[in-house]
């Protein structure tokens, strides 16, 4: 799947999650971060923006550059950091 590199009408949910992975001290692990989103914005879904799951608009956030995932083996989940 490709995703676009900038504008449409995702940005603003691509400003919610930076404000939640930003709040965050290091890595913030993917699991939680919905739940995150939805106490800033509670009618906040990822299919609202064409997304058919969280995991997929995360992964498109990521291939715009809004934020970096690492899978943790630790974890069992994906690590979410801000690019700098």
């Amino acid at each position: 799947m490709t995703f676009r590199a900038t504008g449409g009408k995702d940005e603003h949910a691509f400003d919610l999650l930076r404000k939640v992975i930003g709040r965050g001290k290091g890595p913030v692990p993917l699991s939680g971060v919905k739940d995150k989103i939805r106490k800033l914005e509670p009618g906040f879904s990822e299919k609202a923006y064409g997304y058919g799951s969280f995991l997929q608009f995360s992964r498109a956030a990521a291939a715009r550059g809004v934020m970096t995932m690492e899978w943790s083996e630790d974890i069992d989940d994906y690590l979410l950091s801000l690019v700098k």
